[in-house]
This record gives structure tokens, C-alpha cells and sequence, in this order.
């Protein structure tokens, strides 16, 4: 009696492991490709979707907006959302084989982020910085070009810098200085200059708000921010490397705009449209990006919006 006693218990504890070990339900995945500029606002609005829908697991990648894109391209990266830091990525790289819409839904400017052990941090201000920058003993970065576009805009407002501070040169006198790093994505830098093994980066504002790093502002004649100089900001201009090898393509200078849109690859359609129409709600996710330093935009300039979902109709216009 007692050996069935005990081999019905071993039964037991055996049958609830397997029980225990046995999610009651998986939850469905959505894969979000974004910029690195949105981690901070990205993850706030994962944590609110997830709350409001229980059964839906947001997966995201972070990263510089060409790299996610030339993923979605080049080796088949599986992605439901995509949000880049600039939106003509989305016109040069995906549409219109691997995307049919692209929205703007947010702006943004550059600005020259410090830390609490940066060189000449208690002078640096809006008239000087570029005098700073160029001092032996201080090293700055900013982003590949090739791969983010913070990278190529940083390059932009050092061109856009010449004339404004007078100083025909800066821009090559920049690509020489000693103390110039580039990293992969702009969001790298953060933990180098908050650390103090760099001094200074060119960062998004809403990055360096995000991560409470003090920062320099730039003027708006050479910020990126305002459309009102977008004739001057097309006067500057960076050679990059293009979607093949071997290919180079100019990019001009314009205000920042971010876009975004659903692959016409994307693994989970209707899932993804849902998240979107979640991100581009006032009430949602565009109330997350303006507390955290981004300008709104709309989204009311779309290419291609003949072929946004009808669920997105009244938040896309």
C-alpha cells in the first residue's frame, strides 16, 4: 500500500512538472526594427501596448535606420514595424519593393552632447563649441554615416557651421582632428561621453534629454529643425556608400523628419497594423515622443498613401 502510495505521488509531482513547464499560451510576437534615437520612447511604448494587449510579445531591434533597412533587404530580417530616423531612408531603400507607405511622424535637431568630466565643459555654449571641438586635447565623435543618419547629419552641421561662424574650413579641419571617433550608431556614444572616455557627440536633442546629459544647442540656420531653412540645409551635403557595393550616393541636407511604415514582408500584417495604429495615436505613442523631446509632425505627409491600411486611414492622412 505504501509503495503505491509513494509511486503515485512520484507520478504526480512528474505529471505537474511537465504541466508547470508548459506555457498556458504563447503569446504572439511582433518584431519592431526602429533607429536608435527612439530606444527610450520605444520602450515606453512597448511597456503600454503589452499592458493594453496581454497576448502580444514586442520583440525590438534598435539600431542606425540604414542598417535596420539594408537587414530588411539584404538578409531577410523578419519585421512587422520599422521606424527610421530619417524618412527618405525609407524612399531610397525600401519603397516600393519592400514598402508600399511610408508616414512622418516625428522631428527632431542635433545637438553637441557633454558629460560631467568633459574638457571646457563649464565654457562650451552656442557661439564656441566648434572652437572646443577643435582644441588637441579633446576628443568628440559622432555615428558612421553610411549606416545612421545622425552620422551623416553631424557631418552636415559642421558644413552648415563654416558659413555661419565664418570659418571656411571647419568641416576639414574636423575630419582631421585627432580626437574624431565614429561608431557604428549614435547611441553608442552615450555611455563613452557619460563615462568620460569621450568628450563630446553629436547626438539627437531628444537622445541626450532622454538620458539627462547636458547638451550644447545649436542655431536653427544649421540644427536640421526647422523647415523654414531647408533651401540652406540642401547646400550641404555627404558622399556615402549605397545599397550595392561599390555604389555611393549623395545625401543633402534637410530637416529632420522620422518615418515610418509596415514592410510589405512583414510576418504578422495584421499585428503590426494594430501596433502602428497604437504608435500614431495622440493619445499613445505620439504622447511619448513629445514628452521625451521630439517634436510631432503630423503624420500628415505620406508617400505612397494610396496603400495605407484602412485601419490606419484616420491616424495617416
Amino acid at each position: 500500500m505504501r509503495g503505491m502510495r509513494k509511486g503515485f505521488i512520484v507520478a504526480a509531482v512528474f505529471c505537474l512538472a511537465i504541466l508547470t513547464a508548459i506555457p498556458a499560451s504563447a503569446a504572439e510576437k511582433l518584431i519592431v526594427f526602429h533607429a536608435g534615437s527612439l530606444s527610450a520612447p520605444m520602450k515606453a511604448i512597448e511597456d503600454r501596448f503589452e499592458k493594453a494587449n496581454p497576448g502580444i510579445d514586442v520583440l525590438r531591434e534598435a539600431g542606425g535606420s540604414a542598417s535596420m533597412a539594408r537587414k530588411i533587404i539584404d538578409l531577410d530580417g523578419e519585421c512587422d514595424c520599422y521606424f527610421s530616423a530619417d524618412y527618405m531612408v525609407i524612399e531610397r531603400l525600401l519603397r516600393p519593393e519592400y514598402a508600399d507607405w511610408n508616414a512622418m511622424f516625428a522631428s527632431n535637431e542635433l545637438a553637441l552632447m557633454y558629460g560631467p568630466q568633459s574638457k571646457y565643459a563649464d565654457e562650451v555654449d552656442s557661439d564656441n563649441w566648434y572652437e572646443i571641438l577643435m582644441r588637441d586635447d579633446v576628443t568628440w565623435g559622432h555615428s558612421n554615416p553610411d549606416a545612421d543618419p545622425c552620422g551623416y547629419r553631424a557631418l552636415m552641421v559642421l558644413q552648415l557651421a563654416e558659413d555661419y561662424y565664418d570659418r571656411p574650413d571647419l568641416h576639414e579641419e574636423a575630419m582631421a582632428h585627432p580626437g574624431r571617433g565614429v561608431r557604428p550608431k549614435a547611441i553608442e556614444l552615450i555611455a563613452q561621453v557619460d563615462t568620460g572616455a569621450m568628450d563630446y557627440a553629436f547626438e539627437y536633442k531628444s537622445v541626450a534629454v532622454q538620458h539627462g546629459l547636458p547638451y550644447v544647442t545649436f542655431p536653427p540656420e544649421i540644427n536640421l529643425s526647422d523647415p523654414a531653412y531647408a533651401d540652406l540645409y540642401s547646400t550641404a551635403e555627404v558622399e556615402r556608400a549605397g545599397r550595392e557595393p561599390g555604389e555611393t550616393i549623395i545625401t543633402k541636407g534637410q530637416p529632420i523628419v522620422y518615418g515610418c511604415t509596415i514592410p510589405t514582408t512583414a510576418p504578422h500584417p495584421d499585428l503590426a497594423s494594430r501596433f502602428m495604429q497604437f504608435v500614431l495615436s495622440p493619445d499613445h505613442g505620439l504622447a511619448v515622443f513629445e514628452s521625451m523631446g521630439q517634436g510631432i509632425v503630423g503624420p500628415e505627409r505620406v508617400h505612397g498613401e494610396d496603400n495605407v491600411p484602412q485601419s490606419l486611414e484616420g491616424l495617416v492622412q
